[in-house]
C-alpha cells in the first residue's frame, strides 16, 4: 500500500490492523462534538461549480491523458477545484479490461494511506475529549514495542517514533503483492511491529512508517471499546455526510468501482487485483471512496472542521518529511502537507492516489488512478501537472530527478 509525496522518500507503501483496552467516557464533550461535527458536515457540502475557461480545461485534460498513456495505466478519476477560477471533474479511460467499461464519475476505489487521515482524526477527537493525551506513552494503550514507554502518541501521529515499518517485511513486501488476497490480520502486524528494532531513537526524525497507524487502530478500539470501523463512521464519515465511504471488511469492493491493476515484473501483463483483503492494510490503508466523497473530506480535514482549534493547531505542526528546492513535505498529526496543500496520498495494489486542499484560496484536488506503481504512484505525474498548472509560484519545474516524471513498464 504505498504512497509517496511526487518528489520524496516513500510515504506509504502498503498498510494494516485493531486494538483493546478500558473505554473511557466524556458524555458532555461527544455532545458537543457530534453538533460541531453536523455544522461541519453541512459546511463542506460543495456548491454548484462553475467551470474553468475551456483552455485551462483542454490543458487539464491533456495532463490526465498524457499521464495515463505514459503510465500505462488503464483510468483515472481526477477533480480540481479553485474558487474563483474554475472547476473540473473527469473520468478517464477504461475502468474495466475485461469489458472496456469506461471509467464513471461515481466510481468507488481504493485510497489506500488516505485513510490514515481518517483514523488520525478519531485519535485527536479522543484527544479533545480527554480520553487520550498526545504526550501518553504508547505502552499505556499498546504494550510490547521497542520503546514504547518512551514514544508519546503525538510521535506516533506524526511519524517520529523510530517504528519499523511492517510492510517491509516478506509476508507483505512479498507474498502480498503477489497475492492480495493474502491471509493476515492486524494481530499479524502487530506481532510483526513487536518483533521489530526500532529504525531510530523516539523523536529523532520523521520518517514514514505504516506501523505507526497500525497501533493508533490498536488505541482506537483499545480505549473506545468499539471497532475502529465503527468509530470512523461514527465521528467522520456520517457527520460528514460521505455517503460513498467506508471501512470494508471484505475483499469485495461496492458497485460501481474502478477495477484495480497490477503488474509483476517489466513487460508482464496488467492483473486485476480490485479485490484485496483489508486486514492487510487495515488503519493505515483499507478504506474505499469516491471521487465526491474525497472532496468534501479533505476540504474538512484540511481546514479543522472536526477538530478543537488548539487540536488542529497540533495537528499542523509539520515535521519535515522531505525538503529541497521547490519542495517541501512535511508531516503534522495525521496529515501531510506539500507546498503548503494539506491533505495526504496513498498506493495499494491496484491503486494510487492524492487529495489536497489549500485553505487560503479554497483550492481542491483529487487524483486516483487504478494501476499501483513501484517507484511512486500512477496518479503522481497527474497531481504533479495539474499542482503545477494551478499554483505555479508553489510548484517550479518537474527536475528530472522527480519521482513523478518515473513511468513504469507496462
Amino acid at each position: 500500500m504505498p504512497a509517496l509525496p511526487i518528489p520524496a522518500p516513500p510515504l506509504p507503501r502498503r498498510a494494516l490492523l485493531r486494538a483493546g483496552a478500558a473505554a473511557l467516557a466524556a458524555p458532555a464533550l461527544a455532545g458537543a462534538h457530534d453538533r460541531a461535527a453536523t455544522q461541519a458536515g453541512a459546511a463542506a457540502t460543495p456548491a454548484a461549480d462553475a467551470p474553468f475557461p475551456a483552455d485551462t480545461r483542454l490543458i487539464l485534460e491533456g495532463i490526465a491523458d498524457d499521464a495515463l498513456a505514459a503510465t500505462y495505466t488503464p483510468g483515472a478519476l481526477v477533480g480540481a477545484w479553485h474558487p474563483g477560477r474554475g472547476s473540473w471533474r473527469k473520468a478517464a479511460g477504461v475502468g474495466d479490461l475485461a469489458t472496456g467499461a469506461p471509467v464513471t464519475l461515481d466510481d468507488h476505489v481504493r485510497i489506500a494511506s488516505n485513510t490514515k487521515t481518517f483514523v488520525g482524526l478519531v485519535i485527536l477527537q479522543l484527544v479533545d475529549e480527554g480520553a487520550i493525551g498526545l504526550d501518553d506513552p504508547l505502552e499505556r494503550y499498546v504494550p510490547g514495542v521497542a520503546n514504547g514507554d518512551a514514544i508519546t502518541i503525538r510521535q506516533v501521529l506524526g511519524m517520529s517514533a523510530g517504528i519499523h515499518s511492517y510492510v517491509d517485511d516478506p509476508r507483505i513486501a512479498v507474498d502480498y503483492a503477489a497475492d492480495p488476497l493474502l491471509p493476515f490480520t492486524p494481530d499479524d502486524a502487530l506481532a510483526i511491529v513487536r518483533a521489530a528494532a526500532p529504525d531510530f531513537a523516539p523523536g529523532e526524525r520523521v520518517q514514514y512508517s505504516d506501523s505507526n497507524y497500525i497501533l493508533l487502530g490498536f488505541v482506537v478500539e483499545g480505549v473506545t471499546g468499539r471497532t475502529l470501523a465503527e468509530e470512523i463512521a461514527a465521528r467522520v464519515i456520517r457527520p460528514l455526510g460521505l455517503t460513498h465511504t467506508s471501512f470494508p471488511d471484505t475483499a469485495d469492493m461496492p458497485t460501481p468501482y474502478l477495477h484495480g491493476y497490477a503488474a509483476g515484473a517489466p513487460g508482464d501483463p496488467l492483473i486485476d487485483a480490485s479485490r484485496s483483503n483489508p486486514d492487510v492494510a487495515w488503519a493505515a490503508g483499507a478504506m474505499v471512496s469516491t471521487l465526491a466523497d474525497l472532496r468534501v473530506y479533505v476540504e474538512a480535514l484540511a481546514t479543522g472542521a472536526l477538530l478543537s482549534p488548539r487540536t488542529f493547531a497540533a495537528q499542523t505542526e509539520f515535521g519535515s518529511l522531505a525538503s529541497r528546492p521547490g519542495m517541501d513535505v512535511g508531516y503534522g498529526l495525521g496529515l501531510l502537507s506539500y507546498n503548503g496543500l494539506l491533505g495526504h496520498n496513498g498506493g495499494i495494489v491496484g491503486y494510487s492516489s492524492w487529495m489536497l486542499h489549500e485553505p487560503e484560496s479554497g483550492a481542491t484536488l483529487v487524483v486516483v488512478t487504478n494501476r499501483s506503481g513501484i517507484d511512486g504512484g500512477t496518479a503522481d505525474p497527474i497531481f504533479a501537472g495539474i499542482v503545477r498548472l494551478l499554483f505555479p509560484d508553489r510548484f517550479p519545474p518537474i527536475p528530472q530527478t522527480d519521482p513523478a516524471a518515473a513511468t513504469p513498464a507496462p
